[in-house]
């Protein structure tokens, strides 16, 4: 008994390390100013919601690790020259909102995983609708690119 309880006890001091060392490093890669023009988002064994406010949005780059995660990044104003939406999710969740004036490009690079795509592609849009590009890696995961989350989520 004493053996079992040896390895449980070291089973949750290792998690709980890997968790918090997990934890520093988002903390200290994740962009605080959400107003900038390149940002930059990290969720590791957790859920975390970002929305970045810029004005001129150009970069975002976002890695989801065992997590989930929503961008959000209606607030935002694409650059002139468009936006570049980077996201890789291993193992997790991640949604990508966007507005539905966007010229929305999705690039996407899967394995094991499922992507959901819901952009209204019907939609006459102007030529000088601000141009966003989203590439996602996504393995043993799932990802949604969108107008609102996902209704299963919600629910």
């Amino acid at each position: 008994m004493r053996r079992i309880l040896k390895w449980v006890l070291g089973w949750l001091v290792l998690n709980t390390l890997v968790w918090a060392v997990g934890q520093a490093i988002t903390r200290s890669k994740t962009t605080s100013d959400l107003t900038a023009n390149d940002v930059d988002f990290f969720a590791f064994w957790d859920s975390r919601t970002f929305i970045p406010r810029s004005t001129s949005l150009q970069r975002v780059n976002a890695r989801v690790v065992m997590a989930g995660a929503t961008i959000d990044l209606r607030e935002a104003i694409p650059a002139d020259g468009g936006t570049v939406v980077q996201v890789t999710t291993l193992l997790g969740g991640t949604a990508v909102l966007v507005r539905k004036d966007w010229d929305v490009e999705v690039v996407e690079e899967t394995k094991s995983a499922e992507v959901e795509v819901k952009l209204d592609s019907e939609t006459e849009l102007p030529p000088d609708s601000p141009k966003v590009t989203v590439h996602l890696r996504t393995t043993y995961g799932g990802a949604l690119v969108g107008y609102e989350p996902s209704a299963e989520r919600d629910a």
